[in-house]
Formats: structure tokens, C-alpha cells, sequence
């Protein structure tokens, strides 16, 4: 549009100045006939010389939290890009239409050999896997005044976490977990032993002052803790049934992950250990993975989000028992099973205020 003003406005002059015969308004007329065609030409030659790609394939966000996703302008040409606009296509598995974003940018000559690297900020409002592709860079000329655009193909996945809530849980009381199994606290592998550290974490309000790190503390400039194994920790299974699956929109699955995240936090704060069970179709069967701390609960939920895990009740129920004693299972309604017994069936419209607001006593 600003490309077409200003030729109609040379045009304009080049009109009067014939009629009134002002060779001034004629020599002006040519002089902005010409800087158009050499902006217009220099903005169609960039276009092709530049390139924007994601700088890693996988991106970990937190749900709501806008955080930027790195990116790479690769511009071939001598002359800096001053002004490009790239269009995103965001869209979860359960979309059925991708919703689209504009962010623009710059980048540096051919001389930048590493390319310019810049950001896209993004909020995320459901858990998940969000496919962001890169549909189309339009390349401005140095006055904005001409662009021109070409289609991309580049894709990267952005994995959104859900925020950890306030859950209050209420373990049974003593002697509840007589039939439970225990972990055994001996070991002679290195590592293993329940007396020894085994891992180093940010320090967190309630942890005793006398588990900080001092040195990495020192060096880093932030509170560090060590955390010890723990002695005589529970083991519970926690069975994910995706059975019912097949018709989940996004905030079904939404809620299905802030559930899971919640109560897999909420259990290793009591000492719980789990062994957390879903389906796996390339593994065409169950497959499993060990939470004891925070760090496992992240991963554990970033390889349910990438696993194809839709499946049948027979194939998830075949062989396994997730309503006997110790067991947990939590399916995509969300329903919230300690054995046989309903904790809580949850609403997806307000699942998260529940996991902030309700206690729940197993």
C-alpha cells in the first residue's frame, strides 16, 4: 500500500509538472521514480538471500508464562535486512485450525557468519505439544516502503509444562501401607546408599540451612541445597489411562496433564516413589518410568507427550490391576483413583483452581 502512494504521488507530480512545465517537479518525479525502483529491487533480492529458522528443533515453555524461543536470521546478501516479518502457524495435535503470529525483526549482512539471532515471544495457553511452523518472511526495503515475501518450511516443537500448583495432600495414617512395598535404603553402588546425596537442587523456603551447598552456592550466586536420598520411601504405581482418549479436545488434554503434574509433585514431597505406567503403541504395551524428584516429573510428563498413547481398554487394561491396593490411576476425564476408591473427579473448566484450593486425604 505504501509502495502504490508513493508511485501514484510521483505520477501526480510528473502530471503537473508537464502541465505547469516546472522541470523542478519533472526532475523530482524521476528521482523518486527512481529511489522506488531501487528500494524495490533491493527489498525482491533480499528476500531470497534471507532465511529464518528455529535454533533448536525442541522448546520447553510453561503454560501461560510468555517466554522467548530463539531463532536465526540468516541473511546472505552484503546489505543489512533492516526490517523483516515472519508469520508463525501455531497449533496443538487437537486443533483444527492453526492459530497464526507475526513477529518482525532484523538481521545483519553476510559479514554476521554466525547469523543474527533474535526471539519470538511466546504464551502458551494449554499443556502439551505445540507444532510451530514457519510459514512466511516478508522483507521490507530500508524505508518500509516495498516488500516482498516468500513461503518457509522450517518446523520446530515447543513442549509447554504445566506451572506447579499448591496441592494438599493427606497421606492415611500409620499402618495404612502395610501391604505397600518398601524401597530398600541398603546398596552398595555407589550413589545408592539412602545416607548419601544425590542430587543438588535450588533451594526452596521450609529446607534446613544446614543442607546448603556452601561452595556451589558461592559460585553461582543463588541458594543451592543437597538432597539426600530418603529412607524406607513407598513405592506407589500410578497407572495414565489414555483408554477413553479418542475424542480429548486440548482442554481435555490440558487438564489431563495439570492432574498428572500436580499429584506426581504433591506424592515425591511426601516421600513417595512412583513407577508411573501409560501406553505406548510403538512399545504396543505398557511401558514405565521411575519418579523420585521433581526433575523426573518433567521429564516423565515430556515422554507422555511425545508417546503415542492413544489405545483401547483392552490394550491398557490387559494384565495389569491399577485399582489394587497402593495403585493409582488417573484417566483423561480427569478421574483421580487410590485403589478402588474416587479421590476426585475433576472439571476441566476449573482444574486448576481445585489443585490450588481443595485437600485431598487419600
Amino acid at each position: 500500500m505504501k509502495g502504490f502512494t508513493v508511485l501514484l504521488i510521483a505520477l501526480i507530480l510528473w502530471y503537473f509538472a508537464g502541465m505547469y512545465r516546472q522541470t523542478s517537479l519533472m526532475v523530482l518525479a524521476v528521482c523518486i521514480l527512481i529511489l522506488s525502483a531501487i528500494l524495490a529491487g533491493l527489498a525482491f533480492y533480499q528476500r531470497f538471500r534471507l532465511k529464518v529458522r528455529p535454533v533448536r528443533e525442541k522448546n520447553i515453555v510453561f503454560k501461560k508464562i510468555e517466554k522467548p524461543i530463539p531463532l536465526t536470521a540468516d541473511n546472505a546478501s552484503l546489505l543489512p535486512v533492516n526490517r523483516y516479518r515472519l508469520t508463525l502457524a501455531l497449533s496443538y495435535s487437537t486443533d483444527k485450525k492453526p492459530v497464526r503470529q507475526r513477529f518482525g525483526g532484523c538481521a545483519s549482512g553476510k559479514r554476521a557468519r554466525d547469523g543474527t539471532k533474535g526471539s519470538v515471544y511466546l504464551r502458551a495457553p494449554y499443556c502439551g505439544v505445540i507444532t510451530c511452523r514457519f510459514v512466511r518472511v516478508r522483507v521490507f526495503d530500508n524505508l518500509s516502503v516495498f516488500s516482498f515475501s516468500r513461503r518457509l518450511q522450517e518446523k520446530s516443537t515447543i513442549l509447554v509444562l504445566p506451572v506447579e500448583k499448591n496441592l494438599h495432600l493427606q497421606l492415611p495414617s500409620a499402618g495404612s501401607y502395610d501391604n505397600i512395598p518398601v524401597a530398600d535404603s541398603r546398596s552398595s553402588k555407589p550413589g545408592e546408599d539412602h545416607s548419601e546425596v544425590f542430587q543438588i537442587r535450588e533451594y526452596r523456603p521450609g529446607d534446613l540451612p544446614r543442607h546448603i551447598h556452601h561452595n556451589y552456592t558461592a559460585r553461582s550466586g543463588e541458594l543451592w541445597v543437597r538432597e539426600f536420598s530418603k529412607e524406607n520411601d513407598f513405592i506407589f504405581d500410578l497407572y495414565l489411562d489414555t483408554s477413553e482418549a479418542a475424542d480429548c479436545l486440548t482442554d481435555d488434554w490440558d487438564a489431563f496433564y495439570e492432574v498428572i503434574y500436580s499429584v506426581v509433585l504433591a506424592l515425591i514431597r511426601k516421600d513417595i516413589r512412583l513407577h508411573v505406567h501409560w501406553y505406548d503403541r510403538q512399545q504396543m504395551g505398557l511401558t514405565d518410568m521411575e519418579v523420585n524428584v521433581d526433575s523426573d516429573a518433567a521429564e516423565m510428563l515430556l515422554q507422555l507427550y511425545l508417546a503415542d498413547k492413544l489405545c483401547s481398554r483392552e490394550e491398557f487394561y490387559d494384565g495389569t490391576d491399577p485399582f489394587s491396593p497402593g495403585s493409582m490411576l488417573i484417566n483423561t476425564k480427569p478421574e483421580w483413583y487410590f485403589g478402588d476408591n474416587l479421590v476426585h473427579r475433576f472439571h476441566k473448566e476449573t482444574v486448576e483452581v481445585e489443585l490450588d484450593s481443595l485437600s485431598f486425604r487419600l
